[in-house]
């Protein structure tokens, strides 16, 4: 297929031509590939793939003898041979296939070499056995269209860069047949990023226990873990070392249970079920072109990575056949809430067993029974000795493995201490009662028993809490489990079938029925309807879709019903991308994490000398005061010991800021702000300026032209107004597209092909320049092209327009006049955050007027206004305020002022769903200028929560030690209910967090 590789792809190739003159299927297989070298080809995949495709499709028909189509009928050649061009029937056929893929931005070439198996120039996720592939394609997706991010190796509107082997050159051959064993060529050989879904964390030790762990082996780089969310990601060298060897050195070291979450950034995967024992059965090399990596989850379920670019999730499925029995039945809300869940119910299981062997020891221990002694104590051993085999698992291995392999000793083996001395004291007594001899202080099994049951519930009663907070602020909850799929491309007699969600590919219309869910990002291509998106902008008024609109996955459809082709697929769209952002920022340890993780690597130590003061104090007050015995003062002084350990819980130091921290970024993400960096949250309550920018921040973005003016002699107006609509066509900043829509509307000639320009120079602040010809054309700033004298120009910038200036070789030739009016909630914001004592400032390159014009009408002092300002401009005066000893937010719409967000102590960017990953900025509004506000709010009340967080801990574990330890004598907490530490401890600091969900948006909190 001709993909239209720009220059140095198969870098001395001789270009093929442009007729398919071939005899054969064969010789046509060998057109079709090599037209995907075509190294002079400035286009990308387009009408002309469609239409190589056709002839290849039809010079096949011929050669099989059999048409393919009825109408399938032509003239050969005077030798026989097949056309250049295909019958009108394969052209007609082939167009109704593939020009979904050309409005989706699809590789057409990588679909049609996967499906008839061809050898590939552009393979980048499958490879031939036998082609010889020599360079690797790097995208860089800048999708014009506003659709997926997904790059292909031809997408029309997207550029490439190559990356190429000098030693390159193509097999000949057109026999090389694609296998599932490919090697993505997209990654650096031997690398690739991972994504564990980790069981078994409870606190920010656990995650620096399993970080640690990570950062040991040579092989893994980058590590992130996020012990709330329960996964960590790396990059790991594979060809160093390899993931099922690092999992189980994982598992042995922390633990934890370890389980590959997703494949690459660029894969699909599906979980699907088979029969027991098949799963080893179930390889790459045994299923379709296009997929590239298959796991194996359990023995009835495997997990298929594959190219959706290259086949699809319904074909994928179709291709296993009976090897599979359907879709596992997943989740579909949050992966993370999930493996959580399951945590949950494991804990659920393991308490209630606990409970129900610890309530019978209770009732001998404290009840009264007939029951003598010796029966009650034989009894209370068996049923203790059963509990205390549910700890090895959960309390013993995870404490002696960290000890022996991560030298570190954690909360674990204070429980590990406490009810080991209590089980083993009481086992002794056991012995010495029943050889008449008993001891002062009798067994104690009840301690034991009820510690381990309290510690396993306050856990439970924690996991819970941290799901419902999960829950309670995940954007992936948004996800629709199912979607409507119109089966027949025609839609007028379209039937629709109910899929689920994970089943949806490429080139896919689906049906939004009235007041349902959208299923994933798509373009509307029939159909009027309101669709509330305040989920994830935060924008209460519902906007209106129709023709041509965007719709984003997780919003809610109002009355009307939509057509619309799939842009973005389940697990790459907005909700996901989101998701994404959001728990990678939770994933970032701020510096106040620190702090926790120092006072928590100290808990453990500092508890154990306190624990061994209080065992020698009390032996001392024992035999020296109360005059006891050494078996009744060692009994008494091992309680005391116990209670100190067991009561004693660093885990609320460690939950205290990743906690906040992940209900923050989830209740941002669902009022419209995407906190992409954990120390915004932290920074932001301190700042104490807001500097804006004024087009599309202030302002709205979209720009009006209110007057033009032409200065060239009648005649020559519409070459003018074509060469200026071609210099801004591609430019993004408001002004320029303002210009081009106006021009756009203008044009008397649409029909007729818009010229095009090379070699236009984008100058950040000031414009755009070109050589046409003998000519340099420029458009910009009056100020960059010295034109503000001009009669004209002066005019236009005394009425308060920004202006786009024209010139050819320094002569103004045209100026454009714009406006554009304040957002609708710019005034109210600023009078907000003014009231709060936070100065809001100004800067834009337009003119004085203009930006005093805006100013004034939201309601900001002359005095913080600072117009024609150039980026480095913008970033100085950021620069000055911070100088002054000021914290500052900057705010703007990513054009023209990336440096002085940069520069900013809070980088904020006014966004779309659309672009909030590439956004540079630390903060992403969805909704508007509110979500400054809401960042605000959001970070002060995380500030307060943190605080009170680490006052909890703080007062909590020094009263409670105090209290086991008998430092008030008659009041203590007995060893038995010492367990009871953990929920104390953990739970208010979960419900501090999740008590923001209590307050409204917008107000202080």
């Amino acid at each position: 297929m001709a993909c239209g590789n720009k220059p140095g792809c198969c870098a001395g190739e001789k270009k093929p031509s442009a007729a398919i003159s071939s005899s054969s299927a064969e010789d046509a297989d060998a057109k079709v590939t090599a037209a995907c070298c075509d190294p002079e080809a400035d286009e990308h995949c387009d009408e002309t793939c469609i239409e190589s495709l056709a002839a290849y499709e039809c010079q096949k028909a011929c050669d099989d003898g059999a048409a393919a189509v009825d109408e399938h009928v032509h003239e050969h050649g005077d030798d026989g041979r097949h056309g250049a061009v295909a019958c009108s029937s394969h052209l007609r056929l082939a167009f109704e296939r593939f020009s979904s893929y050309l409005e989706t931005a699809q590789c057409i070439c990588r679909s049609v070499i996967a499906s008839h198996s061809l050898t590939p120039c552009c393979a980048g996720q499958a490879a031939s056995s036998n082609a010889v592939l020599g360079h690797a394609h790097i995208h860089q997706d800048k999708d014009k269209l506003d659709l997926d991010d997904t790059s292909s190796c031809s997408g029309h509107d997207h550029d490439h860069d190559h990356d190429h082997d000098d030693t390159h050159s193509h097999n000949d051959s057109p026999a090389g047949i694609i296998k599932g064993t490919a090697v993505d060529l997209e990654k650096s050989a031997g690398h690739e990023h991972i994504l564990l879904a980790v069981s078994g964390m409870t606190c920010s030790g656990c995650g620096n226990k399993l970080s640690k762990a990570l950062q040991e082996s040579p092989a893994v780089y980058n590590v992130k873990v996020n012990f709330v969310l329960g996964n960590a990601e790396f990059d790991l060298d594979t060809a160093h070392t390899g993931l099922d060897a690092l999992i189980d050195r994982l598992d042995r070291l922390t633990g934890f249970r370890c389980v590959k979450a997703s494949s690459s950034a660029d894969d699909q995967h599906l979980d699907l079920l088979v029969p027991a024992g098949t799963a080893p059965n179930v390889t790459v090399e045994s299923l379709p072109a296009g997929v590239t990596h298959v796991d194996t989850l359990d023995p009835k379920t495997v997990r298929i990575a594959f190219d959706p670019l290259a086949i699809g999730a319904r074909d994928l499925l179709q291709a296993m056949g009976d090897r599979t029995s359907g879709l596992s039945p997943l989740n579909h809300r949050d992966p993370a809430a999930s493996a959580g869940r399951k945590r949950l119910y494991a804990m659920l299981y393991k308490t209630t067993y606990a409970a129900l062997l610890t309530i019978p020891v209770l009732v001998l221990a404290w009840g009264h029974t007939l029951t003598d002694q010796r029966t009650k104590a034989i009894v209370s051993l068996v049923l203790a000795t059963g509990v205390q085999a549910l700890a090895v698992p959960e309390f013993y291995k995870p404490a002696i493995t960290s000890l022996i392999y991560s030298r570190v000793v954690e909360m674990d083996m204070l429980v590990v201490i406490s009810i080991t001395a209590a089980y083993i004291y009481s086992v002794v007594a056991v012995g010495f009662n029943l050889a008449d001899k008993p001891l002062a202080t009798p067994e104690f099994f009840e301690t034991s028993t009820l510690l381990i049951t309290l510690v396993l519930f306050g856990r439970l009663v924690a996991a819970y809490a941290r799901i419902r907070a999960v829950e309670a602020v995940s954007t992936r909850s948004l996800q629709p489990a199912t979607a409507l799929l119109l089966e027949d491309a025609v839609a007028a007699s379209s039937q629709t079938r109910e899929i689920d969600a994970r089943l949806l590919q490429f080139g896919d219309k689906f049906l939004v029925s009235p007041h349902c869910t959208i299923p994933t990002d798509g373009r509307v291509l029939e159909g009027t309807s309101e669709v509330d998106e305040s989920m994830l902008t935060g924008e209460s008024l519902p906007v209106l879709k129709k023709r041509g609109a965007q719709l984003i996955a997780g919003t809610i459809n109002g009355s009307g019903s939509l057509t619309a082709l799939l842009t973005r697929l389940p697990g790459k769209n907005t909700v996901a991308e989101i998701s994404n952002l959001v728990e990678e920022a939770s994933s970032h340890k701020p510096r106040v994490q620190d702090l926790a993780d120092k006072v928590a690597g100290w808990f453990v130590p500092v508890v154990t000398i306190a624990a061994s003061i209080v065992l020698v104090v009390w032996l001392f007050v024992c035999l020296l005061v109360r005059h006891q015995a050494a078996g009744g003062a060692i009994g008494t002084a091992i309680t005391y010991t116990i209670a100190v350990f067991a009561v004693s819980c660093p885990c609320a130091v460690g939950l205290a800021v990743p906690m906040v921290l992940v209900v923050a970024g989830g209740i941002a993400a669902r009022a419209g702000v995407i906190i992409k960096s954990a120390e915004s949250t932290e920074r932001a309550h301190r700042v104490t300026d807001v500097v804006l920018d004024k087009t599309g921040t202030i302002t709205t973005a979209d720009l009006e032209v209110v007057e033009s003016v032409l200065l060239q002699p009648p005649e020559s107006h519409q070459d003018t107004l074509s060469l200026i609509s071609a210099l801004v066509r591609d430019n993004k900043h408001p002004v320029s597209i303002a210009v081009s829509k106006h021009l756009a509307s203008q044009d008397q000639n649409q029909d007729q092909p818009s010229q095009r320009l090379e070699n236009i120079r984008t100058i950040p602040g000031a414009g755009v320049e070109c050589i046409v010809g003998t000519s340099t054309l420029r458009a910009g700033s009056a100020r960059w092209l010295h034109v503000q004298s001009h009669l004209d120009v002066s005019r236009l910038i005394t009425n308060g327009m920004t202006t786009l200036c024209i010139t050819r070789n320094s002569t103004l030739i045209a100026v454009f006049g714009l406006k554009n009016n304040p957002r609708p909630e710019s005034a109210r914001v600023i009078q907000r955050l003014q009231s709060r004592g936070i100065p809001v400032h100004v800067v834009s390159g337009d003119e004085t007027k203009a930006v005093e014009e805006i100013a004034l009408a939201v309601g900001i002092s002359t005095a913080h206004i600072a117009a024609r300002q150039t980026p480095s401009d913008k970033q100085a005066y950021v620069t000055q305020l911070m100088e002054q000893g000021k914290t500052v937010l900057f705010c703007g719409d990513g054009t023209n002022d990336a440096v002085a967000i940069t520069q900013a102590d809070v980088g904020v960017q006014i966004g779309s769903s659309s672009d909030v990953s590439r956004a540079t900025a630390d903060v992403v509004l969805l909704g508007g200028l509110e979500g400054v506000v809401v960042l605000l709010d959001v970070s002060r009340a995380s500030f307060r929560r943190i605080v009170f967080n680490f006052v909890w801990s703080a007062l909590y574990n020094v009263f409670a030690i105090l209290l086991a330890a008998g430092a008030f004598v008659y009041v203590r907490i007995p060893p038995a209910y010492a367990g009871l530490g953990e929920i104390v401890s953990v739970l208010p600091v979960i419900l501090a967090a999740l008590s923001m969900f209590w307050t409204r948006r917008s107000q202080a909190v």
